[in-house]
């Protein structure tokens, strides 16, 4: 059976800062006093109701097309996911260079279901059967994406180069995170930190009613979890949200001038292992980061692994930022200024900002934005990661970001990291 429907996409007006654009309850302030914000998961799209369905039992295969107008990208996901063995479902672009497959009762083996993301607005789902006698499943919701995810795509929440000083703005924060004049570059201008940016990827999810782009990275959790990623709590601090999730390895540039794309993974779902609150409840959270366990094979043989580190880190130590700022392909931090003469470094340790452990903070002078929540902050000397970045706009009439100490989160997640006391 062949079906063809249109949804009506409702498109965010995404309006205001780089910083602040993204999702309003993933960062923000506590109060008057303080102004530190969460560069935020980047809101990348809304998840749209959405009906359709299989017959129980399925005695055919089954296709539908399913067109979302305007959408930059299509998600759709699957309730009640169960075929019979040999049968699969494809997930394709109309011209079918985009295509993924899924067999079973899904990745998760709970017929929940979300499909790897379809560049465009169309997304084609076909049932591949010959004998048909399979539960089937139905189409619950999809993402409808308004942020292009497009390889080589400019996402179309640019950053706004401000002025230091910034003035304090009322209730906290300031207008922009990109300091000054826009220091970052395209990761492929720095071959020589090939094995420092090759595990750091772009995280796509579900939550709530909304999709979501933040940076992760695969970092040393031993061999029990030999896929452990890290981000941030504020992106993802539930299994639900796990489980939608798309990490995209070598989502890059070949060329420093931006032209070329490289081969890239994408990896579906997730096990969430251990979380921690980015704002502090009594005794507990403050540090705001979550491991998760990938599913498959080793992924560090391809894509490496970080290590993180318990060594206190230094005041003027350079510092490597590598993130995918507003969901585009990787960047790095490096210079702190558009000539290229002042280096990202650490400015100030053992901070303590709103809602954070105590003294468990670092600041540091370099260019963040939305969907950079998550990226290592790395020692430049030793290669070892000292931060996990996820605030801006730390410190009065500066444009300073921050991140939380590795050694505060080598100490909470214990047994789950391989954290080493000294460099390599």
């Amino acid at each position: 059976m062949n079906r063809k429907i249109l949804v009506a996409g409702s498109i965010l007006a995404l309006t205001g800062c780089a910083g602040n654009v993204d999702d309003p309850g993933a960062g923000g302030t506590d109060g008057p006093d303080d102004f530190e914000e969460s560069p935020g998961r980047l809101r990348a799209g809304d998840v749209i109701a959405y009906t359709a369905e299989t017959p129980h039992p399925y005695v055919e295969g089954w296709k539908q097309e399913i067109t979302s107008p305007g959408a930059t990208f299509v998600r759709v996901h699957f309730k009640g996911f169960s075929l019979a063995k040999g049968d699969y479902v494809t997930v394709s672009s109309p011209d079918g260079t985009q295509s993924s497959r899924y067999e079973g009762r899904g990745p998760n083996e709970d017929g929940d279901v979300w499909a790897f993301s379809i560049d465009g607005e169309t997304a084609v789902v076909e049932l591949h059967s010959s004998a048909g006698g399979g539960h089937g499943f139905s189409i619950a919701d999809i993402g409808h994406g308004t942020i292009a995810l497009a390889q080589g795509a400019v996402s179309s929440v640019e950053a706004t180069p401000s002025s230091v000083p910034l003035a304090r703005r009322p209730g906290g924060g300031t207008p922009d995170v990109v300091c000054a004049s826009e220091g970052r570059e395209n990761i492929a201008c720095h071959s020589e930190l090939y094995d420092q940016q090759k595990s750091v990827a772009r995280l796509l999810f579900s939550s709530g009613g909304g999709m979501y782009l933040c940076t992760g990275w695969l970092i040393d959790g031993g061999s029990e979890h030999p896929n452990t990623l890290i981000t941030n709590n504020h992106c993802i601090s539930t299994q639900t949200e796990a489980d939608s999730l798309e990490t995209l390895f070598g989502y890059q540039h070949t060329n420093c001038d931006g032209t070329g794309m490289a081969s890239y993974e994408r990896v579906r779902t997730g096990s969430l292992l251990k979380t921690n609150s980015r704002t502090r409840s009594g005794s507990r959270g403050g540090l705001d980061y979550t491991l998760i366990a990938l599913p498959g094979r080793d992924l560090a043989a391809t894509w490496g692994k970080l290590i993180p580190t318990t060594l206190a880190p230094v005041v003027n130590n350079h510092i490597n930022f590598i993130q995918h700022p507003g969901g585009r392909p990787k960047e790095i931090g490096y210079w702190r200024d558009a000539a290229h003469s002042l280096r990202c470094q650490i400015d100030a340790i053992d901070q303590t900002y709103s809602g954070t452990v105590s003294g468990s903070q670092i600041g540091y002078s370099c260019d963040s934005e939305g969907g950079s929540s998550g990226s290592p902050i790395i020692d430049a000397v030793t290669g070892l990661v000292v931060g996990l970045h996820h605030l801006a706009n730390v410190s009065w009439f500066t444009c300073r970001n921050g991140g939380t100490e590795m050694s505060a989160i080598c100490a909470d997640a214990g047994a789950f990291l391989n954290c080493v006391s000294g460099p390599p």
